[in-house]
């Protein structure tokens, strides 16, 4: 070979090899990257779930505390002998309403306890830092409701019915939350709330107590089989170990791959995950060099006879395409049946043990709705492998479209409720039409999906009708986030979902609204975001001819 040509040839084979070298390197790092940004965010999942069972417990206490009956006309002992009844409960305290403490009283006599729970939270009062019920109207009104002289030491005073005016407003001041502060010990922690006579009232943590609930709650969550590999370590405000589970034991110099605050008020404490050495799967870094090594190797065959090569790729990619959406056809097809019958009498087991006790019949509407959500996945999966396959086929017959809307409401009704979200139908159309109905409730159904997935913020959805002629029109609108302007269309496009703080991290496929507007097509309409003010709001159009004695006219 002449020297020429084989500077030419080598250059053919080198510099392409170097290039990929380089790209591949690159590409190596960049997905070390994000394999292990998005390892992060599973071990972050993991102490998240972790997190929730400390704010359960917590929210367990608070309702406690808030079914108690008002504390007007309470005696100073009555109130300490209700303290005892709680192990939680360091102290009660009763708020008068200019913000002063009318129980346990500076003026005394107070028990021991009581003066050192005076002395600790001696600031919270002089900055009225607990919201506290106001209904004087001059500096000389007393901060009892009735005009009597002021009552015995140690007795709080009760709220009779007069002065309306006082009433209302004191109904209209209802709230609570949470108050933290840092003590010689560690923190200190106050729950506050309004009684159902308008007074501020509050609770004192004992925070041993409501350590030993929280492990207790974490230990039937969390065990040394569950994390063989791994340990979770709940941290006080100081670093000292609260709680901690799981088979590995790091050293004490070892850094966690996560850390997470504990949510408020205990946001001084922290969750932290350990792994042993690096927390990336093991041999990670040695596969990314085996992948970098095979690919070159790749690349030299292909530049070698390319054109063999890429039709043998070409030809095993589709292949492999084509079995995966076989497989994946016939696996949701395989699941689909089972599915229906455990829907159908989960549905009928719910309907026998209406009356039963409130625990089993919240867990039995959490298997009817998450084999519904199932059931709306596997069809929307066997819809979108119909669409690729071109198989999809509209069969219309006379349908009731309230009837239709209806039954999709009621699917999403406690869901949607559970999350504060009321749904509101306004029925306009009500002639029958020639509709598929299955695919009118796929489309409401992915619509509502999603509302109930990223409109959590807003508080209503409103489904309405109409119709035009051949063409009826149903209108889902939310008062949520919304969707970004630029963002309109792109939304419409498979696996395609906007990527922001509302819609990161939630499930999802992307696949929803492509399906509902293929459906609509099909249907002889459209799917289309309309402009709105406030929210998301969606439009679909369906051509259904009116039914006039069971024929379209």
């Amino acid at each position: 070979m002449k020297p020429r040509l084989l500077i030419i040839f080598l250059l053919i084979v080198l510099a392409p090899l170097a290039i990929a070298g380089w790209l591949g390197v690159r590409v190596s790092r960049a997905e070390q990257k994000m394999v292990a940004l998005r390892f992060r965010e599973v071990l972050t999942g993991r102490l998240q779930d972790a997190d929730a069972v400390v704010a359960g417990v917590l929210a367990a206490k608070q309702r406690q505390l808030q079914a108690q009956p008002a504390f007007g006309g309470r005696s100073a002992d009555e109130i300490r002998q209700l303290a005892r009844t709680f192990p939680f409960v360091r102290q009660l305290f009763v708020l008068a309403n200019d913000g002063r403490l009318a129980y346990p009283s500076a003026a005394g006599p107070n028990t021991e306890a009581e003066a050192e729970f005076i002395a600790r939270t001696r600031q919270i009062w002089a900055n009225g830092e607990i919201p506290y019920s106001s209904l004087r109207t001059s500096p000389a009104t007393p901060w009892y409701v009735d005009n009597s002289p002021p009552p015995t030491q140690g007795w709080l005073p009760s709220y009779p019915e007069k002065g309306a005016g006082q009433n209302a407003s004191r109904a209209a001041q209802t709230g609570n939350g949470w108050r933290s502060w840092y003590s010689g010990n560690g923190i200190d922690i106050i729950f506050w709330w309004r009684d159902d006579a308008g007074v501020t009232v509050g609770a004192e943590m004992n925070l041993a107590a409501l350590m030993a609930d929280i492990i207790a709650a974490l230990a039937q969550t969390g065990s040394d089989a569950a994390l063989p590999n791994a340990r979770i370590a709940l941290r006080d405000s100081n670093g000292g170990v609260i709680y901690q589970w799981g088979g590995h034991e790091p050293d004490k110099s070892a850094r966690p791959e996560v850390t997470l605050a504990i949510s408020p008020p205990l946001s001084a404490w922290t969750l932290s995950y350990y792994l042993p050495s690096s927390g990336l799967p093991g041999g990670y870094d040695r596969g990314i060099t085996l992948n970098l090594l095979l690919g070159l190797c790749t690349l030299i065959v292909a530049v070698s006879a390319l054109a063999v090569y890429y039709y043998r790729e070409n030809a095993r990619e589709m292949r492999e395409a084509a079995r995966r959406i076989s497989f994946v056809n016939q696996v949701s097809h395989e699941l689909k049946t089972p599915l229906t019958s455990i829907r159908m009498y989960a549905e009928l087991l719910e309907d026998t043990l209406r009356d039963a006790d409130e625990k089993p019949a919240q867990y039995l509407k959490v298997i009817v709705a998450e084999s519904q959500r199932l059931s709306r996945l596997i069809g929307n999966i066997l819809t979108f492998s119909r669409k690729q396959r071109s198989k999809l086929a509209m069969h219309p017959v006379p349908t009731d479209i309230n009837e239709v809307l209806q039954a999709a409401i009621e699917t999403f009704r406690a869901a949607l409720e559970a999350k504060g979200i009321t749904i509101e139908y306004e029925a306009v159309a009500d002639e029958d039409g020639l509709l598929d109905r299955d695919v009118v409730e796929q489309i409401v159904g992915n619509l509502l999906g999603n509302v109930e997935k990223y409109a959590v913020s807003g508080k209503r959805v409103t489904i309405r009708t109409g119709r035009t002629g051949e063409t009826l029109s149903v209108w889902v609108a939310d008062d949520g986030p919304g969707v970004p302007a630029r963002e309109r269309e792109r939304i419409f496009a498979p696996f395609y979902r906007v990527s922001n703080r509302l819609t990161d991290g939630v499930a999802g496929t992307g696949i929803g609204l492509s399906i509902a507007r293929d459906l609509a097509r099909l249907h002889g309409g459209d799917l289309v975001l309309e402009p709105s003010e406030k929210g998301a709001c969606f439009r679909v159009t369906l051509r259904a001819p009116r039914v006039n004695g069971g024929e379209a006219t």
